[in-house]
């Protein structure tokens, strides 16, 4: 059952514009109400719109932490979230499309005007102020016992879009509030302090699970909580704790986000096989990472349908036929490829889980200086994969890995693991940003850089961060490069 309430937009122009429109309805309202008979008037139920005294109970505070998920659900794995647009920069898909929101962001030229962009920014804020109102609720009505984790998954929800806003937006994020349904804006908050905030919001979650740990929902939360904890200290360089805080997750953990088409399809099947805007990409970038090539990985399994297409029988028997993608007319751009990692509408998408705990403990032990630790994690994984990585389905256990000796190929090697067991699910770009941050490495050892694949012309730009929204520039507190675009502290990796 999903619960509908509203949650105002962050500050930015959106917000404005809405409390406008509100405001000429009142007026247009009474307009009308002048030329009636009152007694006439027939009064009803407006269905879609809940009234605030309606949440003033413990039933009402749940319901807002319901509608959050929702919000959560749709800024993450259901829809075109940072997740796809960070694979879209990066070297996870090519773009198919014609509008130009797309194209400039597979080109890493981006512009703060980008809608589809904002769209995604504002989704960010959206789960994070609902977060925010969700919590005070939940503590003015408290649950009954035994249902801390409610509030704890709050707290979750909020570090997790603090952290995803982190890893891909430049340096220098606001984090604006609403109080009453008024604007608070925040200033710039450096990078590494949104980092430290998120795990602050870690350590409130844990210490509230503390006292009882019985419950299926006190453990998953817990586990979430574990897990994150690990991928924030890993963008902190703070290796021993990545390393400790994943090594007690066990691998057959997942935190799932279910799909259906009545609902909200998953972002990456909606994307790439129904609407054939993105194309999964194939050694885009000088890191090779052959995500759809004919000797495919079967962690990322993609087909290419018509006569001599890559596994064109798995397309016809998943009904994917058409050829072409979205940009059909434009002969330079490659023909679709679909992926088959969520081969339909309603495949539920592993969000967090303990196959993340593991790469993340192994790259820290890399990074500690114990890849003879390291190693057998990484194979263990490939010894046996986890069930949720292809929904519905196995994969057969893959060759093991031998040590490549050097360090930096060791790197390469965890990072290409990683690649693929988390392709599409919004990991990969706070990669490669690391890679230059942490592990000294350059644009052109990682991005995608030179003559664009699609039609050649300009070329690759040279962002590594999305900038920040020219909406934003309604925020006072945020100067701005010039008029109506807000500017970062600094678009470095």
């Amino acid at each position: 059952m999903t619960s509908r309430h509203i949650i105002p937009m962050p500050v930015n122009s959106s917000v404005r514009f809405a409390r406008t429109a509100a405001r000429l309805g009142a007026v247009a309202a009474a307009v009308l109400l002048s030329g009636c008979q009152l007694d006439t008037i027939v009064k009803a139920t407006d269905p879609d719109i809940i009234d605030p005294a309606f949440i003033q109970s413990a039933s009402g505070a749940d319901g807002i932490r319901v509608g959050t998920l929702g919000r959560f659900n749709a800024s993450t794995t259901g829809g075109e979230s940072m997740l796809l647009y960070g694979g879209l920069m990066g070297d996870e898909f090519t773009t198919g499309d014609t509008f130009t929101q797309r194209i400039e962001t597979d080109q890493r030229s981006l512009t703060p005007e980008n809608g589809n962009v904002t769209t995604a920014y504002r989704g960010i804020h959206l789960v994070r102020v609902g977060a925010l109102q969700a919590r005070d609720a939940l503590r003015k009505f408290p649950q009954s016992t035994g249902n801390e984790w409610r509030l704890a998954e709050m707290y979750f929800v909020e570090a997790y879009m603090i952290n995803l806003m982190a890893e891909h937006f430049c340096n220098g994020q606001p984090l604006s509030t609403l109080e009453n349904f008024l604007e608070t804006p925040s200033p710039r908050i450096p990078t590494d302090s949104l980092y430290l905030l998120a795990q602050a919001r870690i350590d409130s979650a844990s210490s509230i699970l503390l006292p009882a740990l019985a419950t299926a929902n006190d453990v998953r939360v817990r586990n979430a909580l574990l897990v994150l904890r690990a991928r924030i200290a890993l963008n902190q360089g703070n290796f021993a704790l990545a390393s400790t805080a994943a090594s007690t997750v066990p691998s057959t953990y997942t935190w799932d986000q279910e799909h259906n088409l009545n609902v909200r399809t998953p972002g990456v099947w909606s994307l790439i096989n129904n609407t054939r805007r993105y194309i999964v990409s194939n050694n885009e970038g000088p890191l090779n990472m052959g995500f759809a090539n004919a000797t495919q990985d079967p962690r990322v399994p993609t087909c290419q349908p018509g006569a001599g297409g890559f596994n064109a029988a798995a397309c016809t028997a998943a009904g994917f036929t058409t050829t072409r993608p979205f940009d059909s007319g434009n002969n330079s751009v490659p023909n679709a490829r679909y992926q088959l990692i969520w081969e339909t509408d309603s495949r539920s998408v592993s969000l967090i889980n303990g196959l993340q705990a593991r790469l993340f403990e192994a790259e820290a032990q890399n990074r500690l200086g114990n890849f003879n630790v390291a190693l057998p994690l990484l194979n263990a994984l490939r010894n046996a994969p986890p069930a949720y990585v292809l929904p519905g389905r196995t994969i057969t256990g893959l060759a093991a890995l031998v040590d490549p000796v050097t360090p930096d190929a060791r790197r390469n090697l965890i990072f290409r693991e990683k690649g693929f067991w988390l392709f599409g699910t919004g990991h990969r770009f706070g990669d490669m940003r690391r890679m230059m941050r942490q592990y000294g490495m350059t644009q052109t050892d990682v991005w995608p850089n030179g003559i664009w694949q699609i039609n050649r012309v300009p070329g690759y730009g040279t962002d590594v961060t999305f900038p920040t929204p020219a909406a934003e520039a309604n925020n006072r507190l945020i100067p701005q490069s010039q008029p109506g675009i807000p500017a970062c502290i600094d678009r470095n990796a």
